[in-house]
């Protein structure tokens, strides 16, 4: 009777551990057929429609001489957004991924995490003006597609210098030009001093306004890069955050600006 007992008990016991695997089990992408993305997480699981979801994928480290696994660590690189919802799955949306991969049959978790809900809507941000065609026109002025996309900071800074770059330009060009006026309107009873002394004034605010313009195309310059390239990089700018490429601002030995481009490997 105790061995007929304990039977029951170890099947019981080898029933509950399965059903604690297929309950460990959930929280997949169960299909990915001609852009329809479902996950086996639906209304009974507590999703509600705009939820969203990290997709999981496994980052697996090897020994490099005997090929044993030495660490197995999850990592985001993807997410979905829930569209509609069912009694035991959910239509998504596929809102980025890396690398094009197939999320067929990879790990989802909930984002609850602020931070991460935080990178969602500025990628959100980022990718609607890149796609929906007003990115062209925000690049036309340094600082307003940032501005535009949440980093108001970086856009109002960009903004001023663009705009104190172009003016100050424009304002030693103008003084420039009047002292060339007045050095051509000199009479011949003048000293070659006094002369000089207009030329060199002239030459002077021309060389400065050159800057001045030389800094405004290096500003612009680097907002179309960042408009067009860092922007576009969607994907790595949520999931990664070791960014190997930098951008910035510099001057030459001439006192020129320069736009420095520099990528780590």
């Amino acid at each position: 009777m105790f061995r007929q007992k304990t039977g029951i008990g170890l099947i019981v016991l080898a029933l509950l551990g399965t059903a604690g695997a297929e309950m460990a089990d959930k929280g997949l992408v169960i299909r990915n057929t001609d852009g329809l993305i479902f996950i086996d997480l639906g209304r009974e699981d507590g999703v509600i429609q705009g939820d969203l979801f990290d997709i999981i994928d496994q980052e697996v480290v090897l020994h490099p001489l005997s090929g044993d696994t030495l660490s197995v660590t999850p990592q985001s690189v993807g997410a979905l957004k829930v569209l509609q919802i069912y009694p035991k799955m959910s239509l998504v949306q596929l809102l980025h991924i890396q690398g094009n991969r197939d999320p067929m049959l990879m790990r989802v978790a909930q984002i609850q995490d602020p931070g991460r809900l935080v990178e969602i809507d500025q990628f959100l941000a980022k990718n609607y003006a890149l796609n929906s065609g007003p990115s062209l026109r925000l690049s036309l002025l340094p600082g307003l597609y940032q501005y535009h996309t949440g980093k108001r900071a970086k856009g109002l800074s960009l903004m001023g210098l663009e705009i104190a770059a172009l003016s100050l330009g424009v304002s030693y060009r103008i003084s420039s030009d009047d002292w060339f006026a007045k050095y051509e309107s000199l009479g011949p009873d003048l000293t070659q001093k006094e002369y000089d002394f207009y030329f060199e004034g002239a030459s002077d605010r021309r060389t400065s306004s050159n800057r001045f313009f030389w800094l405004a195309g290096a500003l612009y310059a680097y907002n179309l890069v960042d408009v067009m390239w860092m922007g576009g990089d969607g994907v790595s700018s949520v999931a990664q955050t070791d960014n190997k490429l930098d951008i910035g601002l510099g001057f030459a030995a001439s006192g020129y600006p320069l736009l420095n481009i520099m990528h780590r490997f």
